[in-house]
């Protein structure tokens, strides 16, 4: 039989030495240059979508930060807030007070029982251990009697009425000092 040579068909560039520089260039672009072109356009359309992604996300906070911005300068909220800031003082105030200032409490419901119930108070106050009060009454034997209460009672001294009459009604002023 014959022996023939087998041939092959090669759909391949040749590989080319070239020497010149333009012919290196040429070969560089067409070979490595075309991945670094894929790589750098893949990079710019990340790019391009992550900026569509941020936006969103900045346009988002931007609302966000705006509706707060609009419930924060409501009235009402403004409001809250100052009576809110006003309380926290008031806190601060009333702690302060009471770590230097004993309580009174006893002493004042001690005070505001004794009144009998025919005796209307107007005002009453409290000032260290001084006592006044301002009382109506329409009857001068109930004054009477609560002054003579108030004389006997040990825990107060130096007691002092002064009673006017005006219409039908009777205008006591009273003082007192607590005996501590």
């Amino acid at each position: 039989m014959f022996d023939k040579e087998r041939q092959s068909i090669n759909f391949l560039n040749p590989i080319i030495t070239s020497s010149d520089v333009w012919g290196n260039a040429y070969a560089w672009l067409f070979n490595i240059g075309k991945y670094l072109l894929v790589t750098v356009e893949v990079i710019v359309l990340g790019v391009f979508f992550a900026r569509f992604i941020l936006d969103k996300q900045n346009n988002d906070l931007t609302e966000s930060v705006n509706d707060k911005v609009v419930l924060l300068s409501n009235e009402a909220w403004i409001q809250n807030t100052v009576k809110f800031e006003n309380f926290q003082r008031l806190v601060v105030d009333v702690s302060k007070i009471r770590e230097n200032q004993g309580l009174k409490s006893s002493t004042v419901s001690e005070i505001l029982s004794g009144i009998p119930s025919a005796l209307h108070l107007e005002t009453f106050s409290l000032t260290g251990n001084r006592v006044s009060l301002h009382i109506l009454a329409t009857s001068l034997g109930t004054i009477k009697n609560y002054e003579f209460a108030l004389k006997q009672n040990i825990s107060y001294k130096e007691v002092m009425f002064n009673i006017t009459k005006k219409a039908e009604t009777y205008e006591v002023r009273v003082s007192f000092k607590i005996e501590e």
